[in-house]
């Protein structure tokens, strides 16, 4: 009987240990909140047309200052300020935005190209600024390299002259160009915004508020075209909301890490404690559980058969009322025969 009872013993003995092992090893706040990924940021290219200036120590360095305008604006330093403000609202949304370019550098087509594709970004905007030798033409203008990119290019033209047309500046709409892009595998738009050669369009391209209006039109049009971003802005801040409430401990968790501790957790140590102990208590007490659930069978055994009892009792009570019923009947009303001399007359 001491060998039976001596196992219960070992196991609650062995409890802490395992308790600790488990704190130890369990998993931490932070694995937590990293087991569920937050949903990845849709990619977006923006590239600021031209760019560079010449260096009397290089001299041989490309460059390029793009259009020039009639007040002597040069469309790099635009396009750059555009493309900024443009970066600046699609974060806002929490886009993942791949500039091209953020400082005045000179990049090649194939560089742009190649910068865009490393980072597979789902669409492309090129902004730029027009120039013409009839000083009259004004508009804005959206161009694309190949058929795939048509539908985007005609969304984000129709939203960006919804923006800047009260400006003054009207839409022309898209055209079949710019083949510096034509091998992109994602849909391209590049964005004349307007031409530097016009007085007017040269001195609204010189106010931050036209530059600020050009990239809301440009953001309009490739949210338009792209709803998902919308979509998947909303699921990563429900994502960051979740995990930065675990991250934070405003709520602290049940396997909170133990004050001064490294990784240690509380949550484990207690279930093991539990389990464990519970376990121990079963098979110490074995004999008056056992005892304990002979009785509530018996009991339940009990309640079933008076159950049991109680419903042939009803069944034969309605069998007995059925018989009384079909033995008595109805009384029939006394009727008089009838006799062939009840006509005669007496």
């Amino acid at each position: 009987m001491r060998h039976h009872r001596a196992r219960p013993l070992h196991v609650l003995a062995l409890a802490p240990v395992a308790a600790i092992v488990a704190g130890v090893l369990g998993p931490t706040p932070h694995a937590l909140a990293a087991a569920s990924k937050a949903p990845a940021a849709i990619v977006i290219t923006v590239d600021p047309g031209a760019g560079g200036q010449p260096t009397t120590a290089h001299p041989g360095t490309p460059f390029d200052p793009g259009a020039i305008g009639t007040n002597g604006l040069l469309e790099k330093d635009v396009d750059l300020d555009v493309g900024r403000r443009l970066a600046s609202l699609l974060r806002s949304d929490l886009v993942d935005v791949v500039m091209t370019r953020n400082t005045d550098v000179y990049l090649s087509a194939s560089t742009r190209q190649k910068i865009s594709t490393t980072h597979r970004a789902a669409l492309v905007v090129s902004i730029h600024a027009a120039t013409s030798a009839n000083p009259a033409t004004d508009a804005s203008l959206v161009l694309y390299p190949n058929h795939g990119s048509a539908a985007f290019a005609q969304t984000l033209s129709d939203a960006l002259t919804a923006q800047i047309s009260i400006d003054g500046v009207p839409g022309a709409g898209v055209v079949f160009g710019d083949a510096a892009w034509v091998r992109s595998p994602a849909p391209v738009a590049t964005v004349d915004m307007g031409y530097l050669s016009n007085r007017n369009d040269a001195a609204l391209m010189a106010t931050a508020t036209f530059r600020q209006e050009v990239a809301i039109g440009v953001r309009d049009g490739v949210e338009a075209y792209l709803p998902a971003i919308i979509a998947r802005r909303d699921a990563i801040r429900a994502w960051r909301s979740h995990s930065g409430s675990l991250a934070e401990g405003s709520l602290a968790p049940a396997s909170a890490a133990l004050p001064g501790t490294n990784g240690f957790q509380l949550g484990p140590v207690i279930a093991w404690l539990a389990a464990i102990g519970g376990v121990g208590l079963v098979l110490l007490f074995r004999d008056a559980v056992a005892r304990v659930l002979v009785v509530i069978i018996a009991l339940v055994m009990r309640l079933a058969g008076g159950v049991m009892w109680v419903r042939r009792a009803a069944i034969r009570r309605r069998r007995r009322r059925r018989r009384v019923r079909t033995d008595v009947r109805p009384e029939q009303p006394y009727q008089r025969s009838g006799s062939v001399y009840d006509d005669i007359p007496l």
